[in-house]
């Protein structure tokens, strides 16, 4: 059974050819869900350029990776493992993007009516660092 829930998304990036640090912000109204014992949030992402793709976050406390997935028209997965550099993608209009993202540090505090991920990760193209990232992820179940 799933559950109204708001979703905070704070994302601050680095990019390597750039010495500012980009903040992105973004907050949305989604569904909270757990099926085979996994968390899930999903939402439709309205970000620019993204057009309302909807997007799922599945969160695995007990071997402590997540996943975000999202769909057309701006399709990406990206997948975090502490320690590990995972291969991921990201399309766009233009074709799709080879992408790793390699997890520094990933943290979770869930209890049962809202819960806070933190994740630093550098992502890669083309097999070069691109960028370092500070994501934040923090949902509640609303009633």
């Amino acid at each position: 059974m799933s559950k109204n829930c708001s979703i905070k998304l704070e994302n601050l990036q680095k990019l390597t050819d750039d010495p500012e640090k980009q903040k992105i912000n973004n907050q949305y109204q989604g569904e909270f869900y757990i099926k085979n014992e996994k968390l899930y949030l999903s939402y439709l992402d309205d970000a620019e350029g993204i057009d309302g793709s909807q997007t799922i976050v599945k969160i695995d406390p007990e071997r402590e990776r997540v996943l975000i997935l999202r769909q057309e028209p701006a399709a990406m997965k990206q997948d975090f493992r502490v320690g590990k550099k995972q291969e991921g993608y990201f399309k766009t209009a233009y074709g799709e993007i080879k992408m790793a993202v390699k997890t520094k540090r990933l943290e979770m505090e869930i209890s049962d009516n809202s819960g806070l991920i933190r994740i630093n990760y550098q992502v890669f193209l083309g097999g070069e660092l691109n960028a370092e990232h500070h994501l934040k992820i923090n949902y509640k179940i609303t009633k």
